[in-house]
């Protein structure tokens, strides 16, 4: 099972995941590790092979203002477009607000 967790930043997606998927291996800040990637010259898209069957959280970094720099603007795209081919391939994508899930795709775990 692969599951996206999408939101603002400190709205306890991490801790979400942990409760709803215990058994999911997670991996926190994907946007940050697209900015790695990108920083070393490489192409994000060759994370999503190791993200499925994982719980993922991410940052919404498209909302808001548009970057000035370029490079800041293309780590936001390349952020959403990882996101995108997440998400299709996902079973479930649930956006957090203020530790509130919202399922996107896919129901919650019986808990």
């Amino acid at each position: 099972m692969t599951v996206l967790f999408i939101g603002g930043a400190y709205q306890g997606k991490a801790a979400l995941a942990r409760r709803l998927y215990p058994d999911l291996p997670l991996v926190q800040n994907l946007h940050l590790l697209v900015r790695e990637i990108l920083e070393a010259g490489g192409d994000p898209a060759a994370l999503l092979p190791g993200l499925r069957g994982k719980a993922v959280t991410c940052d919404e970094v498209g909302c808001g203002i548009v970057p000035l720099a370029r490079a800041d603007e293309n780590w936001r795209e390349a952020t959403g477009r990882l996101c995108c081919a997440l998400a299709a391939e996902a079973d479930a994508v649930v956006r957090v607000l203020a530790g509130v899930p919202q399922y996107l795709k896919g129901d919650a775990p019986c808990t």
